[in-house]
Formats: C-alpha cells, sequence, structure tokens
C-alpha cells in the first residue's frame, strides 16, 4: 500500500490516479506500514516539517515528495525552504541524468507546476535528475536512500502523470528486491 500523506493539496487528484493500493493521511496521523510513501503539496508546517524529517530518518521504502513535499525531502537532509512568490503554470523539465520516476519520458517533457516552496541549495547525497528554466531542483534523487522529490505537480496532467507510474512500479520493484 502507498500512503499518501496530505499537506492540503492534490492528495484526492494523487489517489484517483494511482492504480497501486493506497491511504491518504494526515502528517500527524502517519502509523502505518507503507510499501512506499507520497508527500503532497500544500502550505507550509513546520510540525509537518518535522514529522516528515522524523519519518525519512526511520523509513527504508521509497519516498516520492511532490510541491511542498519535495521541499520537506531536502529540507530533512539540510536545505532551507523558501516562499516562491511566483510559482508558474506550465513549465518545460529537461532530464539531467537517469532516474527511476523519468523512464519513458522524453528528454524534455511539459509539466504542470503549482508549488509555492522552493530551496535553493542542494543538499549533500542528493542529485539532480531534472531541471528548468525556472527551477534548477526540479527533479531530485538521494543517492542512498530511495528518497525522490519532484517540484512540480504530476497529479495537474501534462506528461508530469508518467512520474506517478513510474514510481508506483518502482515501489514494486523496490519490494521485490529488497525483503
Amino acid at each position: 500500500m502507498i500512503l499518501i500523506i496530505d499537506n492540503g493539496k492534490g492528495v484526492q487528484e494523487i489517489s484517483a490516479f494511482l492504480r497501486a493500493k493506497n491511504s491518504v493521511v494526515k502528517p500527524n496521523q502517519i502509523t502505518a506500514k507503507a510499501a512506499g510513501y507520497i508527500i503532497s503539496d500544500g502550505k507550509l508546517s513546520k510540525d509537518s516539517q518535522k514529522i516528515i524529517a522524523d519519518l525519512l530518518k526511520k523509513t527504508d521504502k521509497p519516498v516520492l515528495g511532490i510541491g511542498l513535499g519535495h521541499a520537506y525531502v531536502a529540507a530533512a537532509f539540510g536545505a532551507a525552504i523558501k516562499e516562491n512568490k511566483k510559482p508558474h503554470r506550465q513549465d518545460s523539465v529537461a532530464i539531467k541524468k537517469p532516474c527511476p520516476l523519468l523512464l519513458d519520458l522524453k528528454r524534455v517533457f511539459t509539466v504542470m507546476d503549482e508549488c509555492n516552496y522552493i530551496f535553493e541549495e542542494l543538499p549533500e547525497n542528493f542529485s539532480v535528475a531534472g531541471s528548468s528554466s525556472k527551477h534548477e531542483f526540479e527533479v531530485i534523487q538521494h543517492m542512498e536512500s530511495p528518497f525522490f522529490g519532484v517540484h512540480f505537480n504530476p497529479e495537474l496532467g501534462m506528461e508530469g502523470r508518467k512520474v506517478l507510474d513510474n514510481f508506483a512500479h518502482f515501489i514494486k520493484m523496490w519490494e521485490t528486491y529488497h525483503k
């Protein structure tokens, strides 16, 4: 089961789109063990940020942060979250290096982006898998753990939805080879 952590934005769309069994919970309600976690976009909360950081310290399961969730993943490893005063709607992301989230996507693909938060420095042990002209860290991947982040909102459509499919597939593969 994929546990979708609700920060206030996009969870219903994510849940409806995923073909895998999933459940939606608020950050303070994370109790169940899951095969993987998706951290949704939403409004910044220091309490939620701490809960997500604690989850990342404890889990060895795949994690995908979307929008604010992407910033929470980076912040758990030392990045400072800043407000993005001019979120953009549509963007093109260029793949910089191979990443399980980006399988079967064109080298430059189109996404929808409504995230109101960014970070300006990539934490140690992370690499950039995709960038846009507006945000250098559109797709990040931890180099040792199965933690990923996307600044854009794949649940809003365009080619970004393939990212959700790829993450669900990655979880299945992870379960098969990491029991």
